[in-house]
């Protein structure tokens, strides 16, 4: 409190202030200079309202000077902690020793505003370190792929390890709802620059799958039962971000006759599991590549002579199964395969049945044979191949209906598909599976002899061969 003054006579200044009428100007030098045991006073500083102090002690051999502001309210008197000094030099600590005297002369006190100060800087950092990272996000929804059997599950992870986590790190860190458009705009953006086409836009579109995967997990109550990092989004930064229409060009490539004929042929040149995988494939009408690479010798009834794929395509809550029949010369390629990796778990494996060959490596395998071909530039991918079998099976009288089973194409999701149809169409695809041998035989007679190799005449292990060629 300040002096009062009367007509007649001077109130006594409070002791504080008293003291504080003969302190001068701390200066650098003068701090420097404090021994062990001695303490001044800054006399720069208001009278009457607190008092800045930097005393000198000693702690474990070496002398520490330590800043203290002192006050009185009404009815206590209170002491805090400025910081050390040098650390904290003397402008800063007049800084903050200002700070302080304000408080008291508004009826607050600093110690407990200092006190609150921290548990509100305390509960921000357990609130921030409880909200769940970007990183933390896409594992989740990697996660949830999983669980739901997702065969993309692999794939999607390996995606936002090459073009997300990996090349930036500190965005993976960040609280996912802290990750703005801009900032997702810059890690697409670098895949562009990298010359990276159609898969930014697979990368943009598991992105916005991901951030509506966590805004849901945040309302999910099991979540909430076990205490769960949050994500706390407000919001969908893919959302903002448009797709690349130039990355979306539609194909329309078929291979023509010669070409399906020198593909078939070039096989003989791949290794036996690859180039016996290929060959089903086409033998198959073009099924797509990695629901045939997922069957398993469980999946392979050898006394119905069918294969069942799983087709865990879309928004199924379970994958659907796709049972083909299977014509002489698959069966005859099984059968082969079966000398090489029948003892383990798949089908179609490099590894003695260990594990199922990576889709990339057919599609590697078809786009070599396809480079060689009389136009390398203009020439077929691997996925005109299933667009080539459909095409001809057209020409070839097939319905749409059957085409649609036999390729497992989208299925109608109405209450009568779901609940009323239940025909399989085994004999309609047989059909139409038995055509289409027909046609690729016709196919092979046709070519010249001198163009099939005597390596692929005498080779055993291409059963499929003989079967077709033959007359």
């Amino acid at each position: 409190m300040a002096p009062t003054f009367s007509s007649g006579a001077t109130s006594a200044a409070p002791p504080e202030a008293a003291g504080r009428s003969t302190a001068r100007s701390l200066t650098d030098a003068a701090i420097r200079s404090l021994r062990d045991g001695e303490s001044r006073t800054d006399g720069s500083l208001p009278v009457g309202a607190g008092r800045l102090i930097v005393e000198c002690r000693k702690s474990r051999g070496t002398l520490r000077k330590r800043w203290l502001f002192r006050y009185r309210t009404a009815g206590s008197s209170g002491k805090l902690v400025l910081g050390d000094y040098p650390g904290v030099g003397l402008e800063e600590a007049r800084t903050k020793a200002r700070a302080h005297i304000e408080q008291v002369r508004t009826g607050v006190d600093p110690q407990l505003a200092a006190f609150e100060e921290k548990q509100t800087t305390i509960r921000a950092e357990r609130e921030k370190a409880a909200l769940g990272s970007l990183r933390l996000l896409l594992a989740a929804y990697v996660g949830w792929l999983r669980a739901k059997g997702k065969s993309s599950a692999q794939e999607v992870e390996r995606l936002f390890e090459r073009h997300v986590l990996a090349p930036w790190p500190q965005v993976a860190s960040m609280p996912a709802r802290a990750v703005t458009a801009e900032i997702m705009r810059d890690v697409l953006a670098r895949m562009v620059k990298a010359g990276i086409g159609r898969q930014t836009n697979i990368v943009r579109s598991y992105l916005h799958a991901a951030f509506v995967h966590g805004a849901h997990a945040d309302l999910d109550p099991r979540r909430a039962a076990e205490q769960a990092s949050t994500f706390r989004l407000t919001s969908n930064p893919m959302q903002l971000l448009p797709r690349i229409a130039e990355f979306e060009t539609t194909r329309d490539r078929v291979l023509t006759d010669s070409e399906l004929r020198a593909l078939w042929m070039a096989l003989d040149g791949q290794g036996g599991e690859v180039a016996a995988t290929v060959r089903c494939l086409i033998l198959l009408a073009g099924q797509r590549f990695r629901q045939l690479l997922r069957a398993t010798w469980r999946d392979y009834n050898r006394t119905a002579c069918t294969l069942r794929l799983t087709d865990p395509k879309g928004k199924r809550t379970r994958a659907a199964e796709h049972l083909l029949p299977l014509p002489t010369a698959v069966v005859r390629e099984l059968n082969a395969l079966a000398n090489v990796n029948g003892n383990a778990e798949f089908i179609f494996s490099a590894t003695g049945g260990a594990k199922p060959i990576h889709h990339t490596t057919i599609s590697t395998a078809i786009g070599r044979i396809a480079r060689r071909g009389p136009d390398p530039a203009g020439g077929y991918r691997p996925g005109d191949l299933r667009r080539t079998v459909e095409t001809r099976l057209q020409a070839l009288g097939v319905s749409r209906d059957v085409r649609a089973q036999l390729l497992s194409h989208g299925r109608s999701s109405g209450v009568q598909a779901r609940h009323y149809e239940r025909h399989d169409f085994l004999d309609e695809k047989r059909s139409a599976l038995l055509l289409w041998e027909s046609h690729l035989k016709k196919l092979l007679r046709n070519e010249p002899k001198e163009a099939v190799s005597s390596k692929a005449l005498a080779s055993a292990g291409s059963p499929s061969r003989k079967a077709l060629s033959s007359a």
